[in-house]
C-alpha cells in the first residue's frame, strides 16, 4: 500500500491542490458543506443509482451468460435493461459531480479517487463496446448461442470491473491522505 501513499504525495505536487481549494470556495460547495442534509441526500441518490446501474448490468450479463432470465430472449432483456443502465449512469455522474464539489480536496487529492475514475472510464467504454457488440448479435443469439464466447467473456469482465468501481468508491473514504 506504499504505492497509494506515494501516489497521493505525487498528487499533492500538482495543480489539483489549488484547483480543489478554489472549488471548495464556490458558493454551491459552501452551501453543500453548510447544510447538514445535503451531502447525505446526494450520497443516497448516488448509492441508489449505483444499485440500479449495477443491478440492471448484472441482470443483462446473467442473461448473456445463461445464468438467469433465460425465459425471455436476449433482445427483450437488452431492451429492458439498457435504458435503466444509461439513465442510472447519468444520475450517477450528476450526483458524483455534486459529491466531488462538496469535498473537492478530499477527493481530488486522493489516489483511490483517480483509480476509481480510471476504472469508471474503462467500465463505461467497455459497456458501450459490449452493448454495441451485443446489439449486433441479437438476431442470431438464440439461434446459435454457443458462438458468442467473446461476449460471455465481456459480460464477466464488465461485472468484475463494475464491482471494482463500486469498491473503489467505498475505498475513497479510507485512502491515505
Amino acid at each position: 500500500m506504499d504505492w497509494l501513499f506515494h501516489m497521493t504525495e505525487l498528487l499533492r505536487t500538482t495543480h489539483l491542490v489549488e484547483f480543489s481549494l478554489w472549488v471548495s470556495d464556490w458558493p454551491f460547495a459552501l452551501w453543500l458543506q453548510s447544510h447538514f442534509y445535503a451531502i447525505p441526500a446526494f450520497q443516497t441518490i448516488h448509492i441508489l443509482s449505483i444499485a440500479v446501474l449495477f443491478g440492471s448490468t448484472l441482470l443483462l450479463n446473467f442473461r448473456v451468460l445463461g445464468i438467469n432470465g433465460t425465459d425471455q430472449n436476449l433482445e427483450a432483456a437488452y431492451r429492458r435493461y439498457r435504458p435503466w443502465m444509461w439513465s442510472a449512469l447519468l444520475v450517477l455522474v450528476a450526483s458524483g459531480v455534486i459529491l466531488l464539489i462538496s469535498e473537492p480536496v478530499r477527493n481530488m487529492v486522493n489516489s483511490v479517487f483517480w483509480i476509481k475514475m480510471t476504472l469508471l472510464l474503462i467500465a463505461v467504454v467497455g459497456s458501450l463496446w459490449f452493448q454495441r457488440s451485443l446489439r449486433g448479435r441479437l438476431d442470431t443469439w438464440d439461434v446459435s448461442p454457443s458462438g458468442h464466447a467473446s461476449l460471455r467473456t465481456g459480460a464477466i469482465f464488465l461485472t468484475i470491473l463494475w464491482c471494482l468501481v463500486i469498491a473503489g468508491g467505498r475505498w475513497i473514504a479510507y485512502a491515505p491522505n
